[in-house]
């Protein structure tokens, strides 16, 4: 059964259970839920609600967006949901489906919308989706509409936006000047990553994405994709090649191998459990200090 018509399926044989939460302590929760699809958004969401909203977050920590199935719970919680906050530009169009069939659809937000997106990113979309890795497209688009929509959840929530908005907005400028001194140094700039999650950040910070091994994520490369890297790593003198936690590593490391290059991790996506990037602004530090780590290599 195709991944769309077991969501639908599960969906609608769950609508009548209804939707309880309840505190560590036992007591119901009457927060309004904010549910976001990746760990990123509700970061931020947590950093600028504060603690009026309960945010629910569908997408796992290692999970790929492109594989994942929802979770009979998570199905559950679009029921309750005051809002609903996604990244748009086909990288988590699969929930909206889902929220809009089963009865009262959850308000949907896209916080990508008006962004002029760049090119590939290997999702089903008009572009790549990966916004949230520049801060300041997160200052300068996301911000004013997560503002915006979670005002209307509540006067409380309205209260707590907007006391923390000013200082959420500095702390991203903050945020992209301590990225931006990291990697001023770098002679080297040019990277070859396991998909095109870093364009907008390097676009950002001056690096150059001189590849891509998974040009669609679940998708290996061919043999002819295979030889264009090795040309591209060669051609752009490659000192490492970073690979992602989401997705299989079996290309890159044949790749490596037959470069004899060391490999670094980056993570676009973050989540509990994951050392060091647990949170928005832990998550963009902690790849900052992997590519500043896998581009020095060529300064050595």
């Amino acid at each position: 059964m195709p991944g769309f018509a077991r969501r639908s399926l599960l969906l609608l044989l769950l609508i009548p259970l209804g939707c309880s939460t309840e505190t560590d302590g036992g007591a119901p929760d009457d927060r309004p839920t904010v549910v976001a699809s990746i760990y990123p958004v509700g970061d931020l969401v947590r950093l600028l609600a504060g603690e009026t909203v309960r945010v629910e977050v569908l997408l796992p920590a290692g999970a790929s967006p492109a594989t994942f199935d929802v979770t009979p719970r998570q199905l559950r919680t679009f029921q309750g949901a005051s809002l609903f906050l996604m990244v748009g530009g086909g990288l988590d169009e699969w929930v909206v489906r889902l929220a809009q069939g089963g009865g009262e659809a959850v308000p949907v937000v896209r916080l990508s919308h008006g962004i002029p997106l760049l090119e590939g990113g290997g999702h089903e979309g008009e572009g790549n989706p990966h916004v949230w890795l520049d801060p300041i497209l997160v200052r300068d688009h996301f911000l004013p509409k997560m503002e915006e929509t979670l005002s209307g959840i509540s006067p409380a929530v309205a209260g707590a936006v907007s006391r923390r908005s000013p200082t959420l907005a500095d702390s991203l400028t903050a945020l992209d000047a301590e990225i931006r001194e990291r990697l001023s140094s770098l002679d080297r700039r040019s990277f070859l990553s396991t998909h095109a999650a870093w364009s907008y950040y390097a676009s950002r910070y001056g690096l150059e994405e001189a590849g891509v091994i998974h040009s669609h994520p679940g998708q290996d490369p061919s043999s002819r994709e295979m030889a264009h890297l090795l040309e591209e790593a060669r051609d752009h003198e490659i000192h490492c090649l970073f690979t992602e936690p989401q997705l299989g590593e079996v290309a890159a490391r044949a790749l490596a191998t037959e470069l004899s290059l060391p490999t670094c991790m980056l993570d676009p996506l973050g989540g509990p459990g994951m050392e060091g990037r647990e949170g928005y602004f832990d998550l963009l530090r902690f790849n900052t200090a992997q590519f500043a780590r896998g581009l020095e290599r060529g300064q050595e």
